[in-house]
């Protein structure tokens, strides 16, 4: 038995590494490698991490060490053998993934930077980017959660350059730069409202995407401060329209919304169908929203067709803040 989990004060170092040294060997898909997935099966705590510890009450590093980057290697190592052909081990993977979740994706005191750049490079080893282009049931809180780091750290090299420093001074904006070319999605999920529910307007956008379906932002209400947005309000709602988009229709699309200087991007966690996915939205910056301009009425009559062509009621157009047309 390679692995096996200890006491909080059996804190064998050498033993500790050599088990982690295991699992990052077995997700290198290594030849030196010994471990089994039926033994990393067994090892699976019950709260769906693999840590080495029988207890989270550990000192921070150690807990980051031989808590939290051990489920990282156990949940990539799942989701490589998952995405591969091991479709029956998809409860495991869930349940892996949310203990990962729970974990953070960021180290210790310091070193917290280094660490989630770690964490995001153990998932790419294990097909990231190919679970959140084709398997986006699985988990959608945690591709939400990594969808949204992706997207902050990319507004964050886009809007000031190379200038992505941790509080050791150290410069990871080459590593957050790879994370994020490597996490292009060739397709990704994108929730219009407004006027992007207007499916002629979007056929001309964007050539090829494709409507997956209605659905409500839930505690997110509609806004005008000239032109749409959608902002945070505990107990509304905003009719919405889940489209499938290719990178080059998120391309054109941030050149309409754009992007970064007037729009954010955010992933939102939303049902269609009954299922519960995480899609991208655009969210206006706030130097954005300062401007002193008011909506065209030819653009609220382009939103209330988006609301027909979404199959909602006009009188569903409720905008959460006053405006005047021009």
């Amino acid at each position: 038995m390679i692995l096996r989990r200890l006491k909080a004060d059996m804190q064998n170092f050498e033993e500790l590494y050599g088990m982690v040294s295991a699992m990052n060997e077995m997700l290198e898909s290594s030849p030196k490698s010994k471990l089994t997935l039926d033994e990393l099966l067994m090892f699976q705590d019950v709260d769906g991490s693999f840590k080495l510890f029988d207890t989270y009450e550990v000192p921070g590093d150690a807990r980051v060490d031989f808590c939290y980057m051990p489920t990282y290697y156990g949940t990539a190592i799942l989701m490589k053998e998952y995405l591969i052909d091991k479709r029956y081990i998809v409860s495991e993977l869930e349940r892996a993934l949310e203990a990962s979740l729970k974990c953070g994706f960021l180290g210790h005191g310091y070193e917290a930077q280094k660490e989630r750049i770690d964490a995001i490079k153990i998932f790419i080893k294990g097909g990231l980017r190919k679970l959140l282009e084709t398997e986006r049931e699985i988990c959608p809180e945690f591709q939400n959660a990594v969808n949204n780091i992706v997207h902050r750290y990319n507004f964050y090299l886009m809007c000031r350059g190379n200038n992505a420093k941790d509080l050791l001074n150290e410069d990871h904006s080459s590593a957050w730069q790879e994370i994020v070319d490597q996490l292009k999605l060739n397709k990704r999920l994108y929730v219009a409202y407004g006027s992007n529910m207007n499916k002629s307007q979007m056929s001309r956008r964007c050539p090829g995407a494709k409507v997956l379906g209605k659905t409500y932002l839930e505690n997110w209400t509609l806004t005008l401060p000239h032109y749409a947005n959608i902002e945070r309000y505990n107990g509304k709602k905003t009719p919405a329209l889940v489209w499938e988009i290719t990178s080059e229709n998120e391309v054109a699309l941030d050149r309409y919304e754009g992007y970064p200087d007037c729009y954010d991007k955010l992933d939102i966690i939303v049902s269609v169908d009954g299922k519960r996915m995480t899609a991208m939205a655009y969210v206006m910056t706030d130097k954005y929203k300062k401007r002193h301009k008011k909506p065209r009425s030819e653009y609220i009559n382009q939103i209330l067709q988006g609301y027909r062509d979404a199959g909602f009621d006009e009188t569903e157009f409720q905008p959460g803040e006053n405006y005047m047309l021009v």
